[in-house]
C-alpha cells in the first residue's frame, strides 16, 4: 500500500480520545452506609427499574393498538416527512401529547386522539394501570417512538403485522457489561393489525417475548419505544456527488525533495459517509469529529510535553440515522474548513472521530492525546458534550503524504469519492474525503 511506502507516515501513531468527567455519584456516599442499608437501596433501584419497564412495556402494547387505526399508522408514517429526520420515522411523544397536533400537518393528532379514546379494555391494559396513567408516564419520563427501516422499507398500505419493541437503558449497559461489542437489541413482542391481540403483560414480563435488531426490522415493520435522544438537524441538505468542486487560489503544489512546501493551505472535508452503525440498536448515530495538530512539541524539565494545540471542533451531535449507514449515504459535514490555515512549518493533522453511546448531558473536560516520537502529547480543551462519547477511530495524516494524494489522484485503497480524483480515506467504519486549498 502507498501509504506504507511513504517516508514520513507514522505507522505506529496511536491517537487515544479521551473524556475526562467530574461528577459526584451518590453510590460513593453509599459506600459507607451498613451492608443491610445498601442492600436496601438496591432493592429499591431494581424494583423502581422493574416498575418502569412493566409501564414502558405495557405502554407500547396499548401504542400497537393505537396503530390498529389507518388514521394513526399514516401519521406515523409521516413524522419520516419531517425535516431533519432524513426519511426514519422517530418524534417524541411527550410533544405530541402535549400539543395534540401532528407535527406535520398541525391538525388534531389522530395518534392522540385514538389513544385517549381507548379504555382498559380495549386498549388490553391490566387492571394496574389506566391510559391516563400512561399519558403521564409518557410525559413524566419523555417517551419516544423510533421505527428504523419502517417508511423507508415497507409500504404503509402492505403492513399487516408489526413489532413492538421497548428499550431501556439498564437493558443496554447489562448487555455492554457481557460484551462491549455488543450491538444492540431490545425486547419485542408481533402483533397482527387485524386481529385481537392475546397478550398478557405479566406473560411478556416473564419471558415470553424475543429479541430484535437491525436485522429483524430490515425485514419486519418494526417500532420502538422508550427514553432516547430524538434530535432533527435544521439542515438535511443532500450531498452532490460529482466533479465540480470549485477551487480557490493558486493550484496546490506538491512537497519539495525535502518534503517541505512554501504554501498556506486550507483543508476542507465536505461529506463523510459510515459503512455501518456504530450506536447499538435502535439508536441513531451521534457523531463528533476533532482535528489537530502541534506546530511544535518541547519536553520541560519535569518531562511534560508543552505544546502550542490547535483543535478544530468539527462536527458535534451529527446525526446518521441507522437506514443512512446501513446504505452508505454520504453526508455533508457543512463544516468550512477543518484546518482553516495549514501553514508550511505545520506538520501532521491529527483527525478524530467519536460517537454518542449515552443519553446524559453534562459539561466535561475533553482531551486529545497523541503519541509522537515516543513523547505523550494532549491537546487540551472543554466542550458541553454527552456522557458515553466513545472514539469511534482516529488517525494522523502526513502532510505531504495527504498533499500528493490530492494533486495527483492517488487511491490509498478505498477508491475515489464519487466520480471526482479525490481520494476516499477509511478510519474505521467511517469514509471521508479531502479537498485542499492554498489561501
Amino acid at each position: 500500500m502507498i501509504q506504507k511506502n511513504y517516508k514520513k507516515i507514522k505507522k505506529n501513531t496511536k491517537i487515544v480520545f479521551l473524556l475526562m468527567m467530574v461528577l459526584t455519584f451518590s453510590c460513593v456516599e453509599n459506600e459507607n452506609l451498613p451492608m443491610n442499608q445498601n442492600q436496601e437501596l438496591i432493592s429499591a433501584s431494581e424494583e423502581r427499574s422493574l416498575e418502569y419497564e412493566r409501564k414502558l412495556a405495557e405502554l407500547t402494547l396499548v401504542f400497537g393498538e393505537v396503530l390498529k387505526d389507518k388514521s394513526a399508522m399514516k401519521e406515523l408514517f409521516s413524522f419520516s416527512e419531517i425535516e431533519g429526520n432524513s426519511g426514519s420515522i422517530k418524534y417524541n411523544l411527550k410533544t405530541l401529547f402535549q400539543e395534540s397536533k401532528s407535527p406535520n400537518s398541525r391538525r388534531s393528532s389522530a395518534i392522540v386522539e385514538r389513544f385517549k379514546s381507548l379504555n382498559s379494555q380495549n386498549a388490553r391494559l391490566s387492571q394496574s394501570v389506566s391510559v391516563d396513567e400512561l399519558i403521564s408516564f409518557i410525559e413524566e419520563h419523555n417517551i419516544s417512538v423510533t421505527a428504523p427501516y419502517l417508511a423507508e422499507d415497507f409500504e404503509l398500505e402492505t403492513i399487516n403485522e408489526i413489532t413492538l419493541s421497548w428499550w431501556t437503558q439498564e437493558f443496554e449497559d447489562l448487555n455492554f457489561q457481557k460484551n462491549a461489542d455488543w450491538t444492540g437489541e431490545t425486547k419485542a413482542v408481533k402483533i397482527n393489525l387485524n386481529e385481537v391481540a392475546d397478550l398478557s403483560i405479566e406473560r411478556i414480563l416473564g419471558g415470553d417475548y424475543f429479541l430484535v435488531d437491525d436485522d429483524w426490522a430490515e425485514k419486519n415493520p418494526t417500532i420502538v419505544l422508550g427514553n432516547f435522544k430524538i434530535q432533527a438537524e435544521k439542515s438535511n441538505a443532500k450531498v452532490q456527488v460529482g466533479s465540480n468542486f470549485r477551487s480557490l487560489g493558486a493550484p496546490v503544489e506538491l512537497c519539495n525533495s525535502n518534503y517541505e512546501t512554501n504554501q498556506h493551505l486550507i483543508a476542507k472535508m465536505p461529506a463523510f459517509r459510515l459503512d455501518d452503525n456504530y450506536a447499538p440498536w435502535p439508536k441513531d448515530n451521534f457523531m463528533y469529529c476533532w482535528v489537530a495538530f502541534s506546530e511544535s512539541i518541547t519536553v520541560g524539565s519535569n518531562g511534560t510535553p508543552s505544546i502550542a494545540p490547535d483543535v478544530n471542533y468539527v462536527l458535534q451531535d451529527k446525526e446518521i440515522t441507522r437506514k443512512e449507514a446501513r446504505i452508505k449515504r454520504w453526508k455533508s459535514t457543512n463544516s468550512p474548513f477543518i484546518i482553516s490555515n495549514w501553514k508550511p512549518e505545520a506538520d501532521d493533522m491529527y483527525v478524530i472521530w467519536g460517537y454518542e453511546k449515552s443519553n446524559s448531558t453534562l459539561e466535561v473536560t475533553s482531551s486529545v492525546k497523541a503519541t509522537k516520537d515516543g513523547i505523550s502529547t494532549e491537546y487540551g480543551f472543554k466542550m458541553v458534550s454527552q456522557t458515553g462519547v466513545q472514539l469511534a477511530s482516529a488517525l494522523s495524516f502526513d502532510k505531504c503524504y495527504t498533499i500528493r494524494n490530492n494533486v495527483n489522484g492517488i487511491d490509498v485503497g478505498f477508491g475515489y469519492y464519487g466520480d471526482t480524483s479525490l481520494p476516499k480515506y477509511g478510519m474505521g467504519k467511517i469514509r471521508m474525503y479531502f479537498t485542499l486549498e492554498t489561501l
